[in-house]
């Protein structure tokens, strides 16, 4: 019988001490990555100053960009995830004709974050306070891309007389969590929590560039080449996606508050109104690096109707080839029901 061999004296205890002393490197290049990041944040907002200006609000510095001269004020809102970055060309092009405002939401962009829930009401309510805070006049023209229509719906709830018209870009109708929209909320914030790992941890800031741009983001990649940089880099800050992620889980809430108030068939009355409505969607399996599209289905393109009828001057405009983001797929799109709500306001 062969005998079994034994580990030599000592080889146990130096396995011991290479296993620990390799946990310890890691611990080390882990440290100096979270430093790293924490200095390049720094550095990148001194070196990138926010455009328009920043208001102090509750202790907490808000962005609002506003451009442009003459009423009614036009005021944007980005959807999940996104900020004012994404709306510069479209500011640009409506600001020859009106004011136009942009801001960024508590953790977004240029705004500093917030401890506050991030439901529906308490953004519409900073908001407000923003607004006032600014010196800005209404009525505003409200536009909402995807979660930002929910917002200035609840906001031409809450502050009906402020509201002179209403641009609502390929947002949720019905508010109801349905199934589908559960599973998609799931997601969404399982990928805003691996990408705030990502970022807080430092390891995308080395891993992004190395990825090239074949990994851009869609959102990114659809910008004009003048803005990928900064938005890249704003999107290396982790209080976005922790901030996106809380808004995703608030979504429930958001849909509640916003259905309470807007009650009946016509809720926004003789509100001038157009809604946009995306006619392709995410294919299934897309995601923000790999951006597919079909057909958006008859009942989503039935909703986008039923959502213009809350107005008797309410009107939906299909855009055949363009997905999720009007704003950068079909900007003219955009700028043209803006200025044609505006030329609805303005009639004699």
């Amino acid at each position: 019988m062969r005998e079994k061999s034994m580990p030599a004296p000592g080889c146990g205890g130096r396995l011991f001490r290479l296993v620990g002393l390799g946990l310890l490197l890691v611990a080390i290049l882990l440290l100096i990555l979270v430093v790293n990041q924490g200095i390049a944040l720094t550095r990148m907002r001194q070196r990138l100053p926010a455009p328009g200006e920043s208001v102090t609000l509750n202790g907490r510095a808000y962005h609002l960009n506003c451009q442009g001269s003459g009423g009614p004020t036009v005021l944007i809102d980005a959807g999940n995830g996104s900020f004012s970055l994404e709306w510069t060309p479209s500011q640009q092009e409506l600001s020859q004709t009106t004011r136009v405002c942009t801001f960024d939401r508590p953790g977004y962009g240029w705004s500093e974050s917030s401890p506050d829930p991030r439901d529906g009401t308490q953004v519409v309510t900073e908001l407000h306070e923003l607004l006032v805070a600014a010196g800005e006049t209404p009525p505003y023209v409200l536009v909402g891309h995807s979660l930002g229509g929910v917002h200035m719906r609840l906001y031409a709830a809450h502050y009906p007389q402020e509201v002179a018209g209403l641009i609502l870009v390929d947002t949720a109708y019905p508010l109801t969590v349905s199934p589908e929209l559960a599973q998609q909320m799931q997601a969404s914030i399982g990928f805003y929590q691996v990408m705030g790992l990502l970022t807080s941890s430092g390891i995308l800031r080395i891993l992004g560039p190395l990825a090239g741009e074949g990994m851009l983001p869609e959102t990114a990649a659809k910008l004009p080449a003048d803005l990928q940089s900064t938005y890249l880099e704003l999107l290396l800050d982790p209080a976005q996606y922790r901030t996106a992620a809380a808004e995703m889980e608030q979504l429930p809430q958001t849909f509640t508050q916003t259905e309470q108030l807007l009650v009946g068939e016509q809720p926004f009355g003789q509100l001038p109104l157009i809604v946009l409505t995306a006619g392709r969607q995410p294919a299934p399996g897309s995601s923000p690096f790999d951006p597919q599209t079909v057909p958006a289905s008859t009942d989503w393109l039935a909703a986008g109707q039923t959502l213009a009828s809350q107005s008797e001057r309410g009107e939906q405009r299909v855009v055949a080839e363009s997905g999720h983001l009007i704003h950068l797929d079909a900007p003219e799109a955009v700028q043209q029901a803006v200025l044609d709500v505006l030329a609805m306001i303005r009639e004699p």
